[in-house]
């Protein structure tokens, strides 16, 4: 585990706000407490092991990790009527449920697939750990390694895997954290506004209102960051041109044709747990993730580099 300074307590707490800090704080240790003992390092921990071997004994263990370690760099584009030109062709790249101490192997190999990528900001939605409440030794390591990697400045929102104090050491490697917050990110007079908020799902520690309010100046336009896509109603609501999000995994292990009976119920209306979608002005992404949880298998459902182009062309 990995504390913070009192100094860095009292920066986060004001970027964040005093009731959802504590909040999230409390819900933390209160997890921790509930993971102490003989399961503190977590059921996943406990469950990996079995859900190896009953993959292995199916024979559908080699055919998920090879799958779990095949990346796959999509492309999108996202119309947005009266983009101004300035703003014309800016590409996010976007990582996902990264859940970096899962499997080493996977570092180099998303590593590798970034390589030669042309984009104007990074940004990861979320769930950069795995088994623990804090990143551990491992998922910090592996994340020092993968941060070098970017070209470009990278964003990141917590997930419901991560901890609040895990944010200095994030962004000390370089990943600008996003906390109910926003920056503004302009472009020969052009401003996009990056907003991110806090888990919306497990810890609802989210706030949207100061996360979109944190920059004074208006924006042409505003892409949201959210771990989880059940904040689809809420952007609408605001006018949110996108919403970049992930935590379903896209089902992870899925039948033939991709599909999955269920989801996450928890992660707001079906048509929004998968790939592109829209509600109302608003679109968004929900990724299928980068990596993969529990165990480092995915089948039917590869991991996903996305990399999203801004377009003022609606045909």
């Amino acid at each position: 585990m990995h504390g913070m300074t009192q100094a860095e307590r009292r920066r986060i707490r004001g970027r964040m706000g005093t009731r959802l800090y504590r909040r999230r704080i409390l819900l933390e240790d209160t997890r921790e407490l509930k993971l102490g003992g003989l399961v503190r390092l977590c059921p996943m921990r406990l469950l990996k092991p079995v859900l190896t071997f009953g993959m292995k004994a199916s024979g559908l263990w080699r055919r998920g990790h090879r799958e779990f370690l095949s990346p796959v760099v999509r492309h999108n584009t996202f119309a947005v009527p009266g983009l101004p030109s300035a703003l014309e062709g800016f590409t996010v790249l976007h990582l996902s449920d990264l859940h970096l101490d899962l499997d080493t192997h996977l570092t180099p190999v998303v590593a590798q697939a970034l390589q030669g990528l042309a984009y104007d900001i990074a940004v990861v939605t979320g769930d950069f750990n795995n088994f623990t409440v804090h990143m551990d030794d491992t998922a910090l390591a592996e994340m020092a390694k993968l941060a070098t990697v970017f070209t470009a400045p990278l964003y990141g929102v917590l997930g419901n895997h991560d901890s609040l104090r895990d944010v200095p050491v994030l962004e000390r490697m370089g990943v600008k954290m996003l906390l109910n917050e926003s920056v503004l990110i302009q472009r020969n007079g052009a401003a996009l506004r990056l907003a991110g908020i806090d888990d919306p799902n497990i810890f609802r520690t989210h706030d949207l209102d100061k996360a979109l309010g944190s920059s004074n100046r208006r924006a042409d336009v505003t892409i949201l960051l959210s771990h989880a896509p059940c904040i689809h109603r809420e952007a609408a609501a605001r006018g949110v041109d996108i919403v970049l999000c992930g935590h379903t995994h896209g089902g992870q292990i899925c039948l033939p044709n991709g599909f999955t009976p269920r989801i996450h119920k928890d992660g707001g209306a079906r048509h929004v747990q998968k790939g592109l979608w829209r509600d109302g002005p608003t679109q968004g992404w929900t990724s299928s993730g980068t990596g993969a949880c529990g165990i480092p298998v995915r089948i039917n459902c590869p991991p996903e580099i996305l990399l999203h182009r801004l377009s003022g062309r609606t045909t």
